[in-house]
């Protein structure tokens, strides 16, 4: 009963118990960092995907299976069991018996392939909206030490995700003021370094990679 945590069983989660995803957190435990740790983490979550439980329980559960070498439907079984949450349980017990390829947690120390495409022309509007669709709750950070965008700047892009809280409203608005500073600095090369600094930062994942360049692994 060690098998790796599966998309589907994430999405069961996210789906029913989204509402108590901070009661989970402190179970699994979200990082081996104590209560303060849990609770650190857990506020950063919640101050990067305000207003959406099924996304803030998402981003917790990728978090524990990226600090946890050892996450398993084992751990997770437990930990609903520990909340009360036996029927969620068995559900997930029960789905380990569909073959499902396990989430995958990229290491942050190899280097990722350049894609096949020219690097330096000037990086396309369409790739900035996939790579905003993808960015997440991490778009703050990114457009503060990569994009050196301003707080004040941040800030005024926050307000773009009411009211339904949506990050890519905010994150496509600063990709688009870094694009029009840069202007034609603006390269496929100098987006990808980014990206990739923020890669090795831990917190960006190689998928952002794939999904704006297909970029294959």
């Amino acid at each position: 009963m060690g098998e790796k945590v599966t998309h589907k069983m994430v999405s069961h989660i996210e789906g029913t118990i989204a509402a108590d995803w901070q009661n989970l957190a402190y179970h699994l435990p979200l990082n081996d960092k104590g209560m303060i740790g849990v609770k650190n983490e857990i506020d950063n979550i919640e101050h990067s995907d305000r207003g959406s439980l099924v996304g803030q329980c998402k981003n917790m559960l990728i978090a524990w299976l990226k600090n946890d070498e050892q996450a398993t439907v084992t751990k997770l079984v437990k930990a609903l069991r520990d909340m009360g949450k036996n029927r969620s349980a068995t559900e997930i017990e029960a789905m380990r018996e569909v073959q499902e390829d396990p989430v995958t947690v990229e290491s942050n120390s190899s280097t990722v392939a350049e894609p096949k495409i020219n690097m330096n022309r000037r990086v396309e509007d369409a790739e900035l909206s996939k790579i905003a669709g993808k960015i997440s709750i991490h778009w703050r950070r990114f457009a503060s030490e990569q994009l050196n965008i301003s707080q004040t700047e941040i800030s005024n892009a926050a307000q773009k995700m009411l009211p339904d809280m949506n990050t890519y409203n905010a994150a496509i608005d600063v990709f688009h003021l870094w694009k029009n500073r840069q202007g034609d600095k603006a390269t496929v090369k100098k987006l990808w370094d980014l990206l990739e600094n923020g890669r090795q930062g831990g917190y960006l994942s190689l998928d952002i990679y794939e999904h704006a360049f297909d970029v294959k692994k």
